[in-house]
Formats: C-alpha cells, sequence, structure tokens
C-alpha cells in the first residue's frame, strides 16, 4: 500500500499510526465489518449494498487511507439525511416514478463508489496526482448529484428538462431546477474542499487541484442530467398519466417512452461518474 502523507491532517497522522500495527489489515476489515452491518441495521444498505460497500471501503481506505475514507462516509452521511430530509418535506411521492428505494443496493453502492475503488487501487500501484484527483473527482460527482436530486425536489418552482427547457414532473431524471443546481454545485465544492484538507497543505496549488475536483463532480452532475434526459429507460404509466422509471405496474409491461431499455438510472449514474472521474484526471494534468 501507498499511504498520502502530505497534509499533516489529523487522518495522515492516525494513517501512520494505524497501519504500522501489526494486524492492520485484519482490524481494517474489522471495522469496514462493523461499518458495513450497522448500515444494513440503520436501513441505509440492503445486504447487496453492504457487501459492495465492505469491498469499496476496504480497498479505498487501505490505498489512501482514512481521509479517503471519511470523505466518502461524508458523502454517504450526507445521502442518508437529505434522502430522509427530503421525503419529510416534498409534497411529491418520488418512488411513483424512481425505481430505487431509500436503501442502496450493491449496483447503486458500486455506482457512486465503483470509479473511487478503481482511482485508489490505481494510486496504490502508482502513486500520482492523477489518480487522487479522480478519487476527490468521483466522490465529488456522486455528492453533486446526491445534493441535487435530494433538495431540487423541493424546489417550488417547477424543473425543466436540460435539454428541451420544458417543464417536467418532479423527480424525473433529465428535470433539473435552479435550486437543484446551486445544491449540486455546494455538494461538489464540499466534499473537494473536505478532500483538500485530509491531502494537501494549505497553499494556493491545494485550491487548484480541490478546483479541479469541485468543477469536474458537478459537470458529471450535469451530465447525468443529460443522460437521464436522452439515453435513460422512461416508461408511459397510463394509469397515473405519466413517465417512470418502472418498467412494470401492476404486473403489466409498460410500453418504453424514451431513452434504451437496458440503460436504467444506475448505468447513468456510473457513467457520469466515470466521466467526473476522467475529467478530474485530465484537467489535473494541464494544470499539472
Amino acid at each position: 500500500m501507498n499511504l498520502v502523507l502530505s497534509s499533516g491532517s489529523f487522518t495522515n497522522v492516525f494513517d501512520l499510526w494505524f497501519f504500522s500495527l501489526q494486524y492492520s489489515f485484519w482490524y481494517l476489515a474489522l471495522i469496514m465489518l462493523v461499518f458495513s452491518l450497522v448500515s444494513y441495521k440503520a436501513r441505509q444498505l440492503t445486504v447487496s449494498g453492504s457487501i459492495v460497500a465492505f469491498f469499496v471501503g476496504f480497498g479505498i481506505t487501505y490505498f489512501l487511507g482514512f481521509g479517503a475514507f471519511t470523505t466518502m462516509m461524508l458523502f454517504f452521511l450526507f445521502a442518508g439525511v437529505l434522502s430522509k430530509f427530503s421525503k419529510m418535506h416534498s409534497k411529491f411521492d418520488a418512488e411513483e416514478i424512481q425505481k430505487k428505494g431509500s436503501r442502496r443496493d450493491g449496483m447503486q453502492v458500486f455506482a457512486n463508489g465503483g470509479m473511487a475503488l478503481v482511482a485508489a487501487v490505481l494510486y496504490g500501484l502508482s502513486p500520482s496526482m492523477v489518480a487522487l484527483v479522480m478519487f476527490g473527482s468521483s466522490v465529488a460527482e456522486a455528492a453533486s448529484d446526491t445534493f441535487a436530486g435530494e433538495i431540487g425536489i423541493l424546489s417550488k418552482a417547477k424543473p425543466i428538462s436540460i435539454i428541451t427547457g420544458r417543464k417536467m414532473k418532479p423527480g424525473l431524471s433529465g428535470a433539473i431546477s435552479a435550486l437543484g443546481s446551486i445544491a449540486g454545485l455546494l455538494g461538489s465544492l464540499f466534499v473537494a474542499l473536505y478532500w483538500m484538507s485530509n491531502f494537501f497543505p494549505l497553499e494556493a496549488k491545494s485550491f487548484a487541484y480541490a478546483s479541479v475536483v469541485a468543477i469536474s463532480g458537478f459537470f458529471g452532475c450535469l451530465m447525468d442530467s443529460v443522460l437521464g434526459a436522452t439515453v435513460q429507460a422512461h416508461y408511459y404509466d397510463q394509469k397515473r398519466d405519466c413517465l417512470t422509471e418502472h418498467s412494470t405496474s401492476g404486473g403489466k409491461e409498460l410500453p418504453l417512452e424514451r431513452g434504451i431499455r437496458w440503460v436504467d438510472n444506475d448505468l447513468v449514474n456510473l457513467m457520469s461518474n466515470v466521466i467526473a472521474t476522467l475529467l478530474g484526471g485530465s484537467l489535473v494534468l494541464v494544470i499539472g
């Protein structure tokens, strides 16, 4: 493993101590097991989500340390809190439109954390600023998309299609609002600054890297909406007279209204996260 030890942050100091322990590998596995079980008991994750979260969390922490783990945890905690908050205050039943519920399954966890794990492994194989920024960009995109979706649905103004500009029903993929966009930008920026505090000293170059992470994360969020409005499968529910991500209703198949049948929200989330991660890696090569 190759730990990132440059900022002198608490997590850096903790990494030095923890990974010097004789059985640190197994202690880390135990920590991730407890985290996965608690998340399952708290109804944040399904069984498959807990299993994937174990491996994602273990790999990220093993290669990048606890600064990376707490960055992922920050996203995870905010996702849970915002999900409950939006359900309490939203006037719309998003589950009528959206296929997935509040508990994240394995594919959802992988869609939001898979590229972060890839970046961490790349850093472990060959430590580089590119891999580190790719990790930050991946988490920033996941946070940006979550902030935009959970807060945007509370907007009093009807959202519009990111492609056509026409008004859309709240909760539909591809719909954006001013409130959701601002929330998405703030979510990406918040993660970028926290990521920076764990890996870099407070200097101009560090803020340049954080800017790359924030921009890449928010761009990925916007691409999520573009993909959601174009290639993601949406079906027409005649009974409710609306578009939905559900392919069936009452045991009957619904007609495909737009998009590609096998492209669901999880795949869109994964694609937009890949875009943000690659963009972050590319931009950091520009600034050096």
